[in-house]
């Protein structure tokens, strides 16, 4: 439906006949589905150059989007002042979402005059959206934001404060004064956690900010007295070097978040996290995204890990993945579930700016690989292994650096049933699978390849059709290889097809 309404919309000069003969009601409906998706994105003010577009269509559409309130609950500064007239107008008596931005520049103004207007209709506010970057020396500024942070605001449900400001750190967010007030998100500044807005919440989003030490037992605090907690999303806590001991001081007791479907936990100190994972009891429907910095290739990963080998059971398939760079290193983890368990993904990576050795790189993909195999094996579960490799040999190794990479994998392969390699390192991974035993490998995608002997490809593809008899043959239940976009020319692709036809006429 969604398809229909916006590729009619997109020939204004032409409406369709029958949508003229649609009672106005059921029209103003599906005109206000087509704009439902901007409305909801990260930039919602351009619906109204979406809702200027279909006024344009013609009178009765004009009419009908003019006369309908819900087309004009989003109140904002980043426009015209004439909308705010505008839309405080035609929307009636309907909760507003209230956005307030303010970057100063020396051609800007704070927005004093709009603030009041906003304060004014606090009754009215169903979310407010602010974007607050000020310089220190403004006078009147930061009162002003005060002042609206502490309004009493009965029927607003969700905030979201975007800005470099210690005032929401500093002020008790709609304390007793927003009692339906249950999503907070703050981006570059760290909440009152204190408040009590901070409590009974369902989503809370905490992004990009420099920790302090009691701001982990705070947000243990915030958790334990949120049970109907359904989103949590933290990322990017970057404490300053040396202002964080290795581990909390703080006994955690059990937390039960029952109701939560979402966990974020990306660039988030390691012992922290260790902590969060042991205290919080997850539901199994739980959707998990984990991404830690290790301080070393020599970093224990049996604590890290142990939260995904637990919900190893029951899960229908196991993603393992490397990626690893001179400067860069990251090893996936990922647990994709079925309706009974959530996807769980654990990505591990070196700090920026850190480089690790080729050795270090390796030994920490071993040490990743002991961790999870063992669970693997235990459940029975498929692996889906992703490979991507670019490192330099180290002078006192024959092996490439992917071939070592897979000759750690051994154990593991066996349970592999799909391989994905990336650019250069295709050629090593044909090369090596001369040796082990992909007993159950189906489905090979080769991504990105600039460069690959085809020749080696081919041939490999050619010998599973001479063993595939044999017991133990190294490619036996090989069924698809995806090749990259045009990464083939006529040739290579007529090679490939008689192949790939002789090994299902064998």
């Amino acid at each position: 439906m969604e398809n229909r309404i916006t590729f009619l919309t997109h020939h204004i000069a032409e409406p369709a006949a029958y949508l003229h003969r649609l009672p106005t009601e059921l029209l103003q409906h599906l005109l206000c589905l087509a704009v439902t998706e901007i409305r909801q994105g990260h930039e919602p003010w351009h619906v109204y150059s979406r809702i200027a577009e279909l006024r344009l269509v013609c009178t009765h559409w004009l009419a009908a989007i003019d006369s309908y309130p819900l087309f004009w609950t989003l109140l904002t500064n980043r426009l015209s002042p004439l909308l705010v007239s505008i839309v405080l107008q035609k929307s009636g008596t309907l909760p507003l979402h209230i956005d307030l931005s303010y970057i100063a520049r020396p051609d800007t103004n704070p927005p004093f005059h709009y603030m009041n207007t906003v304060i004014s209709l606090a009754r009215r506010w169903r979310s407010l959206n602010i974007r607050w970057y000020s310089e220190e020396e403004e006078e009147g500024v930061e009162e002003a934001l005060r002042n609206v942070l502490l309004t009493p605001a009965p029927q607003l449900k969700e905030l979201v404060f975007d800005g470099f400001s210690d005032v929401p750190g500093g002020v008790s967010l709609f304390d007793n004064v927003a009692p339906n007030l249950d999503s907070i998100t703050t981006r570059h500044a760290v909440p009152n956690w204190s408040s009590f807005a901070m409590r009974g919440l369902r989503k809370l989003v905490v992004v990009t900010v420099v920790p302090k030490a009691s701001d982990f037992e705070n947000l243990v605090q915030a958790l334990a007295a949120s049970p109907n907690m359904e989103e949590l999303h933290i990322r990017g806590w970057i404490p300053r070097s040396g202002s964080l001991t290795e581990n909390p001081r703080v006994n955690l007791e059990p937390i039960v978040l029952d109701f939560l479907h979402s966990l974020t936990l990306r660039v988030f100190p390691s012992s922290w996290a260790n902590a969060l994972l042991e205290a919080i009891h997850l539901p199994h429907h739980c959707s998990v995204d984990i991404v830690l910095e290790l301080p070393s290739a020599q970093a224990p990963l049996s604590k890290l890990l142990k939260h995904l080998k637990t919900r190893l059971v029951g899960s229908s398939l196991m993603n393992v993945g490397l990626d690893a760079r001179e400067r860069f290193l990251s090893i996936d983890l990922m647990c994709e579930g079925t309706n009974e368990v959530g996807e769980v993904s654990v990505n591990l990576r070196s700090p920026t700016g850190i480089a690790f050795s080729t050795s270090d790189t390796l030994q920490l993909w071993q040490s990743s690989l002991a961790e999870i195999t063992e669970a693997v094996h235990t459940s029975g579960i498929p692996a889906h292994l992703a490979i991507s490799v670019s490192l330099s040999r180290t002078p006192n190794s024959i092996d490439h650096p992917m071939t070592t990479a897979l000759k750690l994998a051994d154990e593991l392969l066996p349970s592999v049933y799909k391989a994905s390699i990336t650019g250069a390192n295709i050629q090593q991974f044909f090369q090596y699978i001369m040796v082990p035993t992909f007993l159950n490998l189906s489905d090979l995608d080769l991504l990105k390849a600039e460069t690959i002997s085809w020749e080696t490809i081919l041939e490999c593809v050619s010998a599973r059709s001479e063993l595939s008899t044999i017991p133990g043959s190294k490619l036996k239940a090989l069924q698809s290889i995806a090749l990259p976009s045009g990464s083939v020319d006529d040739e290579g692709f007529e090679k490939l097809s008689r192949i790939v036809k002789n090994i299902y006429r064998n």
